[in-house]
């Protein structure tokens, strides 16, 4: 089974491109990019490098995600 909070698919590796020196996040349900997701759907984020790449290891759990 896939456990986004340890494993990165390529999805996320995608959104890393898009976002370097940032944070890609975890989301648990289906939200449009236009869609306010509340904080207890929000599973953890990664941590992203300047060449947009994930740093295997830095994902932070959200204390209030709710799943």
């Amino acid at each position: 089974m896939f456990d986004p909070t340890t494993q990165v698919d390529e999805a996320t590796r995608e959104e890393a491109k898009r976002n370097p020196n940032g944070w890609v996040y975890v989301i648990a349900g289906s939200y449009g990019p236009n869609d306010a997701v509340p904080p207890e759907a929000i599973v953890g984020a990664w941590k992203v490098d300047d060449a947009g790449s994930i740093i295997e290891g830095s994902f932070v759990s959200n204390p209030k995600y709710k799943g």
